[in-house]
């Protein structure tokens, strides 16, 4: 992913600012398997909705 930004939230959580910012993808990382779970796919205005720590 190109220019994306990523946070990280508790839990092995990430956020991804992906496409300017426009989208966000949030994952979990199960980095002892080496696993990634995704969470939550969706524009920015989708995002402030939810709860990216619950989702």
């Amino acid at each position: 992913m190109f220019g994306a930004t990523v946070d990280f939230i508790g839990d092995n959580g990430l956020i991804f600012d992906v496409a300017g910012n426009r989208d966000r993808l949030v994952v979990h990382v199960a980095y002892r398997f080496g696993r990634v779970l995704m969470k939550f796919v969706g524009t920015h205005a989708e995002y402030d909705r939810i709860d990216p720590g619950s989702v």
